[in-house]
């Protein structure tokens, strides 16, 4: 959750916001505002059962008064980085870096529409990941020495995914930047794996937390969508491969006709593959989804504790906000939030 001033009040039922895409790198100094952005949606994720490394995402229509339509052999604006900014009383929050995957104009330049994305999607696809090693290392020391996938990122863990140790010597293969860092968050105890708004990758272990940092009041809500709850896994099995030879792992009950998921990952430490099955298939019950549409509190992100609260002031409960997907159009600013807890079914 990011940090804002006393006065900033997103629930305050008089708001004046606003937008800026502020250019960066080669061509900082260029901006749009408020007045040139037509529409914009930004969607931010993570996925609380490591089945998936989400893509951050941005998509904008603007005037173009920067001339953004017409690229030249030194302006080529595709690969261009920018900061989007949202403001909300003239108190201005950074909502993600991106970069221009594919600009697109259908009048002449007289407006342009603009696909952006992280870096990992954006920069980074086919990578020999190889840290040679005898052995399984600790996820601190293979930050310490990154190459391969890891090579050129910022990257934060949290201490219990820095105390896993995973298998380098796997991390060989040509693949994509992508799902290689997502293979190795699985093998570092399940952490969830995303990019942050300043592009640093996290992976942190999310399913399972308690606590929360902020509150969704009744004022900030436009409409509850109510409590989804999803199948039950009944049984999980991961296999994998590496040089301290073949595994396999279960978690669960297995009966002719349950709900089973199934693993492969060659990155785990077969020392710890069965503890691994463990926590795959509690993050596999993670199964309470509450989706929000709101009026949008741009300091929010995904990760972020929340304590919902109901029309009369009642509480809902406490979720992880999962996904935020906010939207600049003729109706303001809104978000739509995708908010989960585990099943106290499960227990």
């Amino acid at each position: 959750m990011q940090e804002y001033t006393s006065e900033y009040d997103p629930a305050s039922p008089v708001r004046e916001v606003g937008i800026k895409i502020d250019f960066l790198g080669d061509y900082e100094g260029m901006s749009l505002g408020t007045g040139d952005v037509i529409s914009m949606e930004l969607t931010e994720s993570l996925d609380v059962t490591c089945d998936s490394f989400p893509s951050r995402s941005l998509k904008l229509k603007a005037i173009d008064s920067l001339g953004l339509s017409f690229a030249s052999e030194k302006t080529d604006y595709v690969g261009a980085r920018f900061e989007v900014l949202i403001g909300i009383n003239g108190e201005y929050i950074s909502v993600g870096k991106y970069y221009i995957d594919e600009i697109d104009t259908g009048d002449l330049g007289l407006t342009v529409e603009i696909e952006a994305s992280d870096r990992v999607k954006t920069y980074m696809d086919k990578y020999m990941t190889g840290l040679y090693s005898s052995s399984s290392v600790s996820m601190s020391f293979l930050l310490t020495y990154a190459s391969g996938a890891l090579y050129g990122l910022d990257v934060y863990c949290d201490d219990t995914t820095l105390d896993y140790t995973v298998c380098p010597n796997m991390l060989t293969t040509l693949d994509s930047q992508r799902n290689c860092l997502l293979t190795l968050a699985q093998a570092a105890g399940f952490a969830s794996v995303w990019v942050a708004r300043d592009g640093t990758v996290h992976f942190e272990r999310i399913a399972g937390r308690t606590g929360y940092s902020a509150t969704i009041s009744p004022d900030e809500i436009l409409e509850y969508s109510g409590l989804k709850l999803g199948d039950h896994v009944d049984y999980i099995e991961i296999t994998g491969e590496n040089s301290e030879g073949e595994f396999v792992s279960s978690s669960g009950k297995y009966t002719q006709g349950c709900l089973a998921e199934y693993l492969e990952n060659d990155f785990i430490d077969s020392a710890l593959a069965m503890f691994i099955a463990e926590l795959y298939f509690a993050s596999q019950n993670q199964r309470f989804e509450l989706t929000l549409k709101t009026r949008c509190n741009p300091a929010l992100e995904p990760g972020d504790r929340v304590l919902v609260l109901k029309p009369d002031g009642s509480e809902v409960g406490e979720f992880t906000l999962t996904s935020q997907t906010i939207h600049f159009d003729s109706d303001g600013l809104w978000s739509k939030l995708k908010l989960n807890a585990p099943s106290p079914t499960d227990d």
